[in-house]
């Protein structure tokens, strides 16, 4: 991860320093909002969630670029229902924190698609992958399992458009996965790089 890590922030230096206008890197940096639909809606807490992603974009030509992205969302919580259960949160540790804050289920999309460019500023997305799905286990002392997270690796479609505004993108993408995994996105990126 780490390594994956270096190798994004050293494309996105290179972008910046030493590529041309056309064949270019960009690095985007966002977060989003999510509304689970479908048998995902039925199984969350709440019916939002939200999340960040980064993608590293490549300019194929003029109107179409090749994206590797990847994000992170968690739908709703109930942890801060009320002022008392924030101060609650205050004494604890940061595992217990990240625990009473991240809900029950969470997705990590993983993709590589292509976006077209059919005016100037907006664009049409197609994208491929896999989605880590994580789901809250409760601890049984019958069965001998420990309370955490469970996480199933599956195949994901992730088709949208978008809209870029001067360094910023917006976009919106319907993500679609099996078992009924299914969640609406909508996403706010900072794009760094030529542009």
């Amino acid at each position: 991860m780490i390594q994956a890590f270096r190798a994004l922030v050293f494309a996105t230096t290179v972008s910046v320093f030493a590529l041309p206008a056309s064949g270019q890197f960009n690095f985007n940096l966002g977060g989003e909002i999510a509304r689970p639909t479908s048998g995902l809606a039925k199984l969350v807490e709440e019916d939002y969630g939200y999340g960040a992603h980064a993608a590293l974009t490549y300019w194929l030509s003029y109107r179409v670029q090749f994206v590797c992205s990847g994000g992170y969302i968690t739908y709703g919580s109930e942890a801060f229902a009320s002022r008392t259960e924030v101060e609650d949160l205050v004494d604890r540790n940061l595992d217990e924190i990240v625990d009473r804050i991240e809900g029950n289920y969470s997705s990590i999309p993983v993709t590589t698609g292509l976006r077209f460019y059919p005016l100037e500023r907006l664009f049409v997305q197609g994208s491929a992958g896999v989605v880590y799905k994580r789901t809250r286990q409760k601890g049984d002392a019958a069965t001998n399992s420990e309370e955490g997270f469970v996480t199933e690796r599956e195949l994901i479609v992730s088709p949208g458009v978008g809209l870029l505004i001067g360094r910023f993108s917006l976009q919106a993408q319907y993500n679609v996965s099996k078992d009924d995994w299914k969640w609406l996105s909508l996403g706010v990126s900072m794009i760094f790089g030529k542009l």
